[in-house]
């Protein structure tokens, strides 16, 4: 979905249409699936990224596309076309489509301010819920969702993949089996060639670039820390290139940014945009004493200096299809095990990414500005 052309107003308004009803009796609906052979899901958002989803899931054996859903008919219309052997419902209303609709589990992929105020009545449906990442853009509306999973009778899952691909878990395996000792230091980056536009450089719309690319960093270190949440931040930040109508809340063009978790474990991180291509790439290292991994890149250093290959080289789409097979079988046995990537997870890496931006944008005064943010000073109620 396009902010230019939809406002959050527009989507609560259009979004209201049909609510009361849908309370009624909806907490029942998170269920297994109607056959063993068939999961049906909707879709909620088939911009880009739910076009991208969307275009995987139909390849997953025994799944149905029931219905899609965006404020833009001309994206319905080219969902419908993606899942065209389906014959999916098309709407502008998510909630008329999960009041009429008979879905075992709904994928949303709206922009990222828009996630709780689709997923929260999702999971409050009763339906299983996959939800892009990261959870929302704000603490507050992270700790609804939350709030919300942890009262569900449907799966919420977040789509961070790199916790369903086998290369992560290897290592992480390795990691937190203790054979090597203690995690000493962490560091990462992520560099891009060019920029990105739309609702993503809106901050009140995507959290700020840290928060809507980054989190999956976050996570991945949180994960290497056994979801512990870091304790303090400080971080800097700049816009260096001048963005045409740009939002009140710009978002970072790069930034650096420096967390403390529990065992004084330091994390630095760097996301950098608009930098030449040689420079590309993400970096997610873990130190311990003597010993490193190179989680990109698939390698151990051992302390007597050897190399080690435990899994291939990962990039950013490693997990996606993983990630989306496991949410449909799951749904398919009705919802019975854990996301690997759930509520208390996911509220850890968002809320790092949220305390990271928070750490070199301070909104009250809308300036770029270095500041100690702590855990607590996020004010989560969860």
């Amino acid at each position: 979905m396009d902010r230019r052309d939809f406002t959050r107003r527009e989507f609560l308004h259009k979004s209201a249409i049909g609510a009361s009803a849908l309370a009624i009796g909806g907490s029942s609906r998170a269920r297994a699936a109607a056959s063993k052979d068939e999961v049906v899901l909707g879709f909620i958002g088939v911009g880009g990224r739910g076009t991208t989803l969307l275009n995987k899931v139909v390849q997953i054996e025994a799944v149905r596309i029931g219905a899609v859903c965006d404020l833009k008919s001309d994206r319905v219309a080219r969902a419908q076309r993606v899942a065209e052997k389906f014959k999916p419902k098309g709407y502008e209303n998510f909630r008329e489509m999960l009041e009429k609709e008979k879905l075992d589990g709904i994928i949303v992929a709206t922009e990222v301010a828009n996630h709780a105020k689709v997923v929260v009545p999702v999971l409050e449906a009763g339906f299983h819920c996959f939800s892009e990442k990261p959870m929302d853009a704000t603490v507050e509306k992270v700790d609804q969702i939350v709030k919300a999973a942890r009262k569900a009778k449907g799966i919420y899952q977040v789509g961070f993949q790199r916790r369903y691909s086998e290369n992560f878990i290897k290592a992480m395996e390795r990691i937190h089996s203790g054979e090597l000792g203690k995690v000493t230091f962490l560091a990462g980056d992520w560099q891009f060639a060019g920029g990105v536009g739309g609702w993503v450089i809106d901050v009140e719309m995507s959290g700020g670039k840290l928060v809507e690319q980054a989190c999956h960093h976050m996570d991945v270190m949180s994960w290497v820390m056994k979801d512990q949440h870091p304790l303090e931040c400080v971080g800097m930040a700049a816009i260096t290139v001048k963005h045409v109508n740009p939002p009140k809340y710009t978002a970072e063009d790069h930034s650096s940014v420096i967390f403390r978790f529990p065992g004084d474990v330091v994390f630095t991180y760097t996301h950098t945009s608009y930098t030449t291509q040689k420079f590309c790439g993400e970096k997610l290292w873990v130190y311990g004493e003597k010993w490193g991994i190179n989680l990109s890149a698939g390698e151990l250093y051992t302390p007597d200096d050897k190399t080690v290959k435990i899994t291939e080289a990962s990039d950013f789409y490693v997990g996606t299809n993983e990630q989306l097979e496991s949410f449909v079988e799951n749904v398919r046995k009705g919802g019975k095990e854990k996301p690997r990537s759930n509520a208390e997870t996911a509220r850890a890496a968002t809320l790092m990414a949220i305390m990271g931006h928070a750490a070199f944008h301070n909104l009250a005064t809308n300036k770029f500005e270095p500041r100690i943010i702590k855990w607590e000073d996020l004010g989560t109620t969860t």
